[in-house]
This record gives C-alpha cells, sequence and structure tokens, in this order.
C-alpha cells in the first residue's frame, strides 16, 4: 500500500478526512471561528502584547486533558507543541506571535511542532515538514514556508514543495525520498492519533505537557491544550500562562 493510501485510510477510520480548512469540521469549531476572526481583530505583529492574564478558565480558554491510564503525574521538562499545518492561513498569520512567545517562555522549555491533516490537501504539507525535519532545515525554512503561503506561491503539490525547497538549499530528490519514505508515513499516523488523543480539532492549537521524567528518552505527557481564543495575542498568552502553569506542578 502507498504511504498517501495508508495515511488517508487512517484519516478515514478516525474521522478526520474533511474538507474545511484550519478546522476538522465542516461548519467549523468554536476556536476554529475565533482564531478566524482574529485576523481583523488581533493586533498587528509588530505591536507590543500585554502581560499574560491570570483570568484564565478551564473549559473555555484552556482545557485540561486526563493522564493516561496508569500515568504518574509527570516531573521531567516542560514542552509546548504547536499543532499546525502550512496548509492553513491562520497558522500562517499566527507564525510571529508563535516566534514572540518562543522567546519569552520560562527558560529550559522546549518548543515542538507537529502538523494537523484535516484534509487530503494538507497530507503533502505534513510531509514536507516531516522532511525538512529529517533533513535538519526546519529551524531555517518553517517561518519562510508560511510566509511563501501567505504571499500565494504555488504550494499545491509535493512536487511544488520540492522545487521551493529546493530553491532553500535542499536537494529535491533527497526531498521527495524523505517525504515518502516509511518513516515518514509511520510518524503521520502516530501524530494523528495522538492528536485525537488530545481534542484537537482546530489550527493552530498549542499543547503544554510534561516529560514523564527527567530520563532521556521520557515520553511527554499532555497536560493541558488551548481552547476557545478571541486573537492571536490571546493565544500567545494563554500559550505562556500553560507553559508557567505546567512549570509549577
Amino acid at each position: 500500500m502507498s504511504p498517501a493510501r495508508m495515511i488517508r485510510g487512517v484519516l478515514l477510520a478516525c474521522g478526520l478526512l474533511l474538507t474545511a480548512a484550519c478546522s476538522a469540521h465542516n461548519e467549523g469549531s468554536p476556536t476554529a471561528s475565533a482564531v478566524a476572526a482574529s485576523a481583523q481583530a488581533a493586533a498587528s505583529p509588530e505591536t507590543p502584547v500585554p502581560a499574560a492574564s491570570t483570568q484564565f478558565s478551564e473549559g473555555k480558554e484552556y482545557v485540561a486533558l486526563k493522564l493516561p491510564d496508569g500515568q504518574a503525574q509527570p516531573t521531567g521538562p516542560v514542552e509546548m507543541v504547536e499543532v499546525f499545518s502550512y496548509g492553513c492561513s491562520h497558522c500562517a498569520e499566527f507564525a510571529p506571535y508563535m516566534d514572540k512567545l518562543r522567546a519569552e517562555l520560562p527558560k529550559g522549555v522546549e518548543v515542538r511542532y507537529m502538523p494537523a491533516v484535516f484534509s487530503a490537501a494538507w497530507m503533502s504539507y505534513a510531509q514536507a515538514f516531516y522532511a525538512a525535519r529529517q533533513l535538519g532545515v526546519l529551524e531555517q525554512t518553517h517561518d519562510a514556508m508560511f510566509q511563501a503561503m501567505l504571499e500565494h506561491y504555488p504550494l499545491n503539490s509535493l512536487q511544488d514543495m520540492a522545487t521551493w525547497y529546493g530553491r532553500h538549499g535542499v536537494d529535491p530528490q533527497k526531498f521527495m525520498a524523505a517525504a515518502t519514505s516509511a518513516a515518514t508515513t509511520k510518524q503521520m499516523t502516530d501524530d494523528q492519533h495522538t492528536e485525537i488523543g488530545w481534542g484537537i480539532d482546530a489550527t493552530p492549537t498549542l499543547v503544554v505537557g510534561r516529560r514523564a521524567s527527567n530520563a532521556q528518552d521520557a515520553p511527554f505527557v499532555a497536560l493541558m491544550r488551548s481552547a476557545e481564543i478571541k486573537s492571536y495575542a490571546q493565544l500567545q498568552q494563554v500559550g505562556l500562562w500553560m507553559a508557567r502553569q505546567a512549570g509549577q506542578h
């Protein structure tokens, strides 16, 4: 079975292969609707963001996640995961806020990214992310990819993306090999199952948790995620607040 057919089968089984952009629901979730509106409501990326509020409510701005059965309270380093897609215009608009959030997080908090695949069209964007990470170019191409999408650069297929990455110093053949590899297929499948467990139904979503212990190979345990967000600035604030909360437990 080809990687594309395998992933498509997983998404169909999980009920995620839907058509709405930036949401796993055709009509959009409250989170997706709020973030969409923030393109007009949020301040520009150059506008300073006020100090993080402490008036965030569980079940509204954030959701507390249940620990897996048998999982003790994690004690390792705090981590933040942004669930996103290069095909999500709201993720591209949030990118400058995410960069600012990374700079203001408590020392030692690791940030990583996990692509969502809410539609068949998003699969190639996820493959591009995994390929860039495998090839060691993610740091220099991640924000550039968002900018290219905002500028309506023709990135509608994996071949389009191979050409784009080629212009950023990546061998297109190596890119295609990495994007369609068995390792990429497995990682994409595993990540989609993880996101379902976290209740992800819109992008961008921030998930904060801790490693189970200080061991190098300790698994990540998600503790909370963003939910109903009114603006990109508020999502930045909620992300900082969640990271601080996780560090206190």
